[in-house]
């Protein structure tokens, strides 16, 4: 479990939300009733021998109880961050990217600071500062990019990111410009259509940089990379992000065609409707998997889970609904607001715009965040294994789900 330690870098997590038959059983007894009568009287009962009698005793199988989940935690590699500039050429502005990545064993260096501005950030208790040149040599690895929610940054979710690249998982994740806490605090945040537009662009981008050999920015991570296997995961209105990126979107400011280069999607509390309409929807072909909220009231899991589960026509599709989570317990924000009180200084309007993003996920009555990072991160991997590596996607019928997992699933 992570006991994260942050610092001013708190603020990242403003406004991370994406926009805001009864059955009877009845039992019917039907005995018939016996009826005596009585044999006339004989002087000389007639003796006879009684054939034997064979019993066979009925046995009854009891099958075993099903194997508890198990939860996978942090996987074989440590992880390493660096933080790159790639240009998004279709709308003109450079995105900073982060990327997790497995290392070879031994490399040693400093808790990674995820950094807001020059002299504010919190250090990840996992990941370490590295270069690519670090990168574990058993690869390529696939690569899964990550889109935050609105009003978050790249690096919102970072205990998910990490332990993804701790299974062996190359991942990235653009600050999505004009939609970012940065944005939200400075007042140049862009309006939803247009934030939606640059979002697709944003993973293209993202996915054209790190899979193209002649960029002199990713080039050193081309050797690590499989281009063949490629997710795309996000939050909130990340998790619009990674249907569309599949299904295609159109809006006012143009038309962008789905990519075929995205193998599996995951999305976590997405945000898919009113934004995505039935067609878009049905449009989603590739292995999905769908993790909700049961008390999300930001993007409730009906309609946003429910209609791209029953809309997709994946062969390979499976939804989770996390009883007891909120839509902020797919983000770190309460593990932030826990170290506050580690923090010497923090502006107040800091920590009153943080506690209030807590109502949605931080109450003691929630699904406790430990035990969300868990669940939505062995979900995340076993999914992800399952689509690239030749796993075995958790099976309902091998396994005792917990009751705080609501767990379905199709093909596979």
């Amino acid at each position: 479990m992570r006991q994260r330690l942050c610092s001013l870098l708190a603020l990242i997590a403003l406004l991370a939300a994406a926009c805001s038959g009864d059955s009877t059983d009845s039992t019917a007894d039907n005995a018939a009733e016996a009826t005596t009568t009585e044999a006339p009287a004989t002087t000389a009962a007639p003796e006879t021998t009684a054939e034997p009698t064979t019993t066979t005793e009925s046995t009854t199988t009891t099958a075993a109880p099903l194997a508890d989940l198990e939860l996978l935690g942090a996987g074989p590699y440590d992880v390493g961050v660096v933080t790159i500039e790639i240009a998004n050429d279709a709308n003109e502005r450079p995105l900073t990217v982060d990327v997790w990545m497995p290392l070879v064993d031994g490399t040693t260096g400093d808790p990674h600071e995820y950094t807001l501005i020059a002299g504010s950030y919190y250090p990840s208790p996992e990941a370490i500062s590295a270069t690519p040149d670090a990168l574990a040599t058993d690869g390529p690895f696939p690569l899964v990019l990550y889109s935050h929610g609105s009003g978050g940054l790249r690096y919102i979710h970072s205990s998910y990111t990490e332990t993804i690249a701790s299974h062996g998982y190359l991942v990235v994740a653009p600050d999505h410009t004009g939609n970012t806490a940065v944005d939200v605090i400075a007042g140049s945040g862009t309006d939803p259509e247009l934030t939606a537009w640059n979002r697709v662009n944003d993973a293209r981008a993202v996915l054209d940089a790190m899979t193209d050999p002649a960029n002199e920015v990713t080039a050193p991570f081309q050797a690590a990379i499989d281009p063949e296997r490629i997710a795309v995961t996000g939050h909130s209105f990340g998790g619009f992000t990674a249907h569309a990126i599949v299904s295609g979107f159109s809006s006012t400011f143009g038309s962008v065609e789905g990519d075929d280069r995205v193998g599996a999607i995951i999305s976590l509390a997405p945000f898919t409707r009113p934004i995505l309409d039935d067609e878009q929807l049905a449009a989603i072909d590739v292995p999905n998997l769908l993790i909700g909220a049961s008390d999300d009231i930001t993007t409730p899991v009906d309609p946003n889970v429910d209609d791209p589960w029953e809309l997709a026509v994946s062969e390979d599709a499976a939804r989770v609904v996390l009883v007891g989570a909120e839509h902020e317990s797919f983000t770190d924000v309460c593990k932030m607001v826990e170290a506050l009180p580690e923090i010497d200084t923090v502006a107040p309007f800091v920590v009153e715009a943080l506690e209030a993003r807590t109502e949605a996920g931080c109450d003691p009555d929630d699904l406790q965040i430990d035990r969300v990072e868990d669940l939505t991160e062995t979900f995340a991997v076993s999914f992800l294994d399952t689509i690239f590596k030749g796993g075995q996607m958790i099976d309902p019928d091998a396994v005792a789900l917990p009751d705080d997992a609501l767990y379905e699933r199709r093909g596979f």
